[in-house]
């Protein structure tokens, strides 16, 4: 079964990798095992998603559908592909 994190609850979590799907914004975050879902204090989980990826540092932005509620997570292990 797939967890629960509250938007408010995810200050400062490091996302390894992310995958949207009918259920939602899964993350998967560093020092957890399994994937987490993320939920707006709205209680959705359907996110607009956008990486950033600037030298040195890759955000994952996250914006939710419904009432606008926005995110941002540092991203570990993120590579550009070549130009």
């Amino acid at each position: 079964m797939v967890r629960d994190i509250q938007i408010e609850a995810a200050e400062g979590i490091v996302v390894r990798g992310w995958r949207s799907g009918e259920d939602g914004l899964f993350l998967r975050i560093r020092g957890q095992g399994d994937e987490v879902r993320l939920v707006c204090r709205c209680g959705r989980s359907h996110w607009i998603v956008r990486e950033q990826v600037a030298p040195g540092r890759a955000s994952l932005i996250v914006t939710c559908h419904t009432c606008g509620t926005r995110g941002s997570f540092v991203m570990e292990g993120v590579t550009l592909a070549a130009p």
